[in-house]
């Protein structure tokens, strides 16, 4: 609705104010600068045999300049050259999770993959005496250190399944 009122406000009289603005004498354009220096140089003579003469110093300087100009050697680019890592990473196998072929097969040493490090966080709450912080470092080529941290701070989930009598479960309705 607030449209159709706004259109028909712009619209009204759209005829005659149209005729008035193209009636109306075109503005006069702001009157340009001379060209002033164009007159100048003809006026005086002077300058303009300033400009045309020779300067023999200035000559017999830019004849003892001498430009040698050389191109640099053309090098070869090899295209799969520049994606190469400047230093050869060792890999290592991983411990195949259960997913097959979205499975990550090789993992740089020092670092493991998802599935690794949740089969390491389970392993080591199930059975903390026979994994160790050392064992795990040693087995997936780890540094003690990151172990240590990886095993304070990351926690695997534990699902926890409440009895159905309990007071505070909900009642189907």
């Amino acid at each position: 609705m607030g449209g159709r009122l706004a259109r028909a406000f712009r619209n009204f009289n759209l005829e005659s104010r149209v005729r008035r603005e193209i009636s109306k004498e075109k503005p006069t354009p702001a009157p340009r600068h001379s060209a002033s220096r164009l007159d100048e140089l003809t006026e005086h003579p002077g300058i303009q045999e300033e400009i045309y003469r020779k300067d023999d110093k200035l000559l017999t300087l830019l004849k003892d300049v001498y430009v040698e100009s050389r191109d640099p050697p053309v090098r070869v680019k090899d295209g799969g050259g520049e994606h190469l890592p400047c230093k050869q990473e060792e890999k290592r196998l991983t411990k195949l999770g259960h997913l097959g072929d979205l499975d990550v097969k090789k993992v740089p040493k020092g670092k493991i993959s998802i599935v690794e490090a949740l089969t390491l966080l389970n392993n080591h709450k199930l059975h903390p005496q026979i994994w160790t912080a050392e064992k795990i470092a040693v087995e997936y080529s780890l540094e003690l250190k990151e172990v240590n941290s990886l095993l304070e701070f990351f926690i695997p989930f534990t699902v926890q399944e409440f009895p159905k009598e309990t007071k505070k479960a909900i009642k189907p309705t």
